[in-house]
C-alpha cells in the first residue's frame, strides 16, 4: 500500500524574512480545504517569530489524489518524513523549536504525532478537533455519498459548519467551497473512513508532549467540550476558546487564534 504524498506549501516566503533565528510552525488543514488559502491571513501575523510551513490532504489544494485507502497513522508518518526532510534540507536549523498546529482532521494528525513522533516536536496545537470526531458510522455514511455524488454535493452543508453566521467575508469562504468542489471523490471518502476508524480517547494520558487546544464557541463539529476533554487527559494541556467562531477558525479569527498560538506555543 502506497503511502499518502502531501505537498509542502510554504506560506511564509523565504524571501520576506531572514529565517535565523525563527522558529517553525507546520500547518495542518481541515477536509475539504486548501492550506495555503485557509491559513493566509494568519500566517501574516506569525511572522515575526515564525517560519511558517503548510500542507495539503491527500486529494485536495496541491496534493494527488491517494488510490489506496489512509489511516491518520499514515498521514502522521508522512507529516514526520516531511519535518525530518526540512531538517535535512536545511530549512528548519538545527536550534531552532518546531512546533504542528492541525486543525480538524489534521488535529487528529496532530494527536497522533503527539503520540508516535513527538521527538521531532516542542509543542503541538490542536485546533477545532477532538480525540473522536463523530462515529464510524456517519464517515462511512458521508464517504458512500461522496462516492455516488461527489464532493460539491459535500459543499453547501460543510459550509453551513465552518463559520458562524455573523461572518461576512464571502470570498474567503467561495475559495474554500471551491477547494473542497475540486477535491478527489476517491480520496475524499478515504479520508472520511480514515476518520471514522479513528479514536484516541484511551491514549491520551499517554501524550507527554506540550498540547494546547483551541475551539470555536459556535463550532458544531468539535466542541468546546472535546478541546477540554484533550488538555485535561493529556499530561501537560492546555486551552482556549474564541468567541463567535465555528470550525474554520484560521479562516473566521485568523489574528485572534494568530495570537493564541504565538502564546500558547512556548
Amino acid at each position: 500500500m502506497a503511502s499518502p504524498n502531501i505537498a509542502v506549501v510554504r506560506l511564509t516566503e523565504s524571501g520576506s524574512f531572514d529565517p535565523e533565528g525563527r522558529d517553525t510552525l507546520i500547518v495542518g488543514p481541515g477536509m475539504g480545504t486548501a492550506v495555503r488559502t485557509l491559513y493566509a491571513d494568519m500566517a501574516r501575523h506569525l511572522t515575526h517569530r515564525f517560519q511558517i510551513i503548510g500542507f495539503d490532504l491527500p486529494g485536495h489544494g496541491e496534493s494527488p489524489a491517494h488510490q489506496d485507502t489512509v489511516t491518520i497513522e499514515e498521514l502522521a508518518d508522512a507529516v514526520a518524513e516531511l519535518v525530518r526532510n526540512l531538517h535535512i534540507t536545511g530549512t528548519i536549523k538545527d536550534e531552532s523549536k518546531v512546533y504542528f498546529a492541525g486543525l480538524s482532521v489534521s488535529g487528529l494528525v496532530a494527536l497522533q504525532l503527539a503520540l508516535e513522533h513527538a521527538e521531532l516536536f516542542d509543542g503541538i496545537a490542536v485546533l477545532s478537533s477532538a480525540a473522536q470526531i463523530g462515529s464510524p458510522e456517519e464517515w462511512a455514511e458521508r464517504a458512500d455519498s461522496v462516492q455516488i455524488s461527489g464532493t460539491e454535493s459535500m459543499v453547501e452543508m460543510s459550509a453551513s459548519l465552518w463559520v458562524t453566521n455573523t461572518f461576512t467575508d464571502d470570498s474567503k469562504l467561495t475559495v474554500q467551497k471551491h477547494a473542497l468542489a475540486k477535491a478527489d471523490d476517491r480520496t475524499y471518502a478515504a479520508l472520511c473512513r480514515a476518520i471514522g476508524a479513528y479514536d484516541v480517547t484511551d491514549r491520551l494520558e499517554e501524550i507527554a508532549l506540550p498540547i494546547f487546544t483551541v475551539a470555536g464557541d459556535e463550532d458544531q463539529m468539535c466542541t468546546v467540550g472535546d478541546a477540554d476533554q484533550i488538555a485535561t487527559m493529556v499530561q501537560h494541556g492546555s486551552t482556549a476558546i474564541v468567541e463567535d467562531a465555528a470550525h474554520l477558525l484560521p479562516l473566521e479569527h485568523p489574528r485572534r487564534l494568530a495570537e493564541l498560538l504565538d502564546n500558547n506555543l512556548t
